[in-house]
């Protein structure tokens, strides 16, 4: 007797961060309950696409993450933004590296404000992440998601709507950063 199967995959994204999803395939019945224990233990009872459906923005970013931007406007984002990069990507955006390594997070802040002082003011964020090779070849493995403030809801998710701008040739020479540090 084959049964499907659902196993439980936690991939590192490079900021000690873990995103857990689940696949799907096929086995025979200690392989099932084996992965049953598995979800039972980290996935939800039916298993969402590895689409990126977590959010990438760590809720204490301000103190792990480098500001590389100050607060400034922006034309391509309607708002007063400050930039931060993680770790991992940091001195790479600094640098202008091509490409930016995987697990870096850059994260703008988009204020509703005249200046970037004000957290009641802090509307969105929009941020990249960047994944392993294959994970968006059109959008050269960047992760792209907006998530609204303050209840960091994810409001926009894929590379659909930023792309259109990444892909200018001062962004593309960057990587797809189009902020200069």
């Amino acid at each position: 007797m084959i049964m499907r199967t659902v196993r439980a995959r936690s991939v590192n994204l490079g900021t000690g961060l873990q995103r857990t999803s689940c696949e799907r395939g096929r086995a025979g019945l200690p392989a099932f309950l084996g992965a049953l224990t598995l979800c039972a233990l980290g996935c939800p009872s039916v298993p969402p696409p590895d689409d990126g459906s977590s959010l990438l923005i760590p809720e204490n970013y301000r103190s792990t993450f480098v500001e590389v931007r100050g607060c400034r406007s922006s034309s391509a984002h309607p708002a007063m933004v400050r930039v931060w990069v993680n770790s991992i990507g940091a001195a790479a955006y600094m640098a202008d590296d091509n490409p930016m390594p995987v697990g870096s997070i850059v994260i703008k802040e988009e204020f509703a404000g005249t200046d970037c002082s004000n957290d009641a003011d802090l509307t969105l964020w929009s941020i990249m992440g960047k994944e392993p090779a294959g994970f968006d070849t059109t959008g050269r493995d960047w992760h792209f998601q907006q998530v609204t403030a303050p209840d960091r809801t994810i409001f926009r998710e894929g590379n659909s709507t930023c792309i259109a701008c990444h892909t200018a040739p001062e962004c593309t020479a960057r990587d797809l950063m189009c902020t200069e540090p």
